[in-house]
């Protein structure tokens, strides 16, 4: 062969050599780093073997990385809750009111007091303790505010007279969290007027003493009607949107706030039936 052939084919192989190497270390570090990465979640939680609403919302505000939100169908005794928890990494614990995280057994469990104003959060770490994740569980029923009538009939009305129904009827938090009285509702369904009648004339606030309402208190129903010169059978259902604000840990029944703190957690609209006459 002709050596300068033979100096050119030799430093082909060489430089061949040298970038396969290159290349197989790169993928060997790329799969050894997938391979030490450990996962650390809560994939499940359930509670009382009971169904409820189940999802993750991030609360960057709160010195937590997650909220776990569980609502029941219906009321719950929240101070003995036993979780049953699925996660992936190698411990959970549990700690109430940021006091000293606690061994939690998931396969035994325990009553845990979620009642208010206890807060709750469990951790999961991995396995060398160098990583971990904190999750605060919101408990609650889907429906906290339950009205002793589901339907209020005002006093036959004159027309064009206002009606002002203080304190008609009562109601009462049997949620886990206070409720922030804020401004009357303003979503209607259902409505029902004479044909040539404008439009709704009934609307309504939940009040109380203070503007806060806590678990097992009641509050007020006021109920009020605008003018109208047409007389009939007017009804209509109110409706009162839950949200729930996850830095300050209570529900306002209206979405008036533009905090994205303020969040639809999945309670149920409350509805409020509402009717009466106009006459001459």
């Amino acid at each position: 062969m002709n050596p300068l052939k033979k100096y050119l084919f030799l430093g082909l192989i060489i430089t061949l050599t040298f970038f396969a190497a290159c290349t197989s270390d790169t993928n060997d570090d790329e799969l050894i780093e997938e391979v030490t990465v450990e996962k650390i979640a809560i994939t499940s939680f359930d509670m009382l073997s009971k169904k409820h609403s189940f999802s993750v919302i991030a609360a960057n505000i709160q010195a937590v990385d997650s909220l776990v939100i569980c609502l029941f169908p219906s009321v719950v005794e929240y101070s003995k809750i036993n979780p049953t928890i699925t996660f992936e990494g190698a411990n959970i614990e549990y700690r109430i009111n940021n006091g000293i995280f606690n061994t939690y057994t998931t396969n035994v469990g325990a009553f845990i007091d979620f009642s208010y104003p206890n807060t709750v959060d469990f951790k999961v770490t991995n396995s060398d303790g160098s990583d971990s994740k904190i999750y605060r569980i919101i408990v609650d029923t889907e429906q906290p505010i339950l009205f002793s009538n589901s339907e209020i009939s005002i006093p036959d009305l004159p027309i064009n007279t206002n009606y002002n129904g203080l304190e008609i009827d009562t109601w009462k938090n049997v949620g886990n969290y206070p409720i922030r009285l804020t401004l009357r509702t303003t979503e209607f369904k259902d409505v029902v007027m004479p044909e040539t009648a404008g439009s709704n004339i009934f609307s309504t606030t939940l009040t109380k003493e203070s503007d806060m309402i806590y678990p097992n208190e009641e509050g007020e129903i006021n109920v009020f009607t605008s003018n109208a010169s047409v007389t009939g059978l007017y009804s209509t259902t109110a409706l009162f949107n839950l949200y729930f604000n996850e830095n300050l840990g209570y529900i306002v029944y209206d979405d008036v706030s533009t905090s994205k703190y303020v969040k639809n957690i999945g309670y149920k609209q409350a509805e409020l039936k509402l009717k009466g006459n106009l006459i001459d």
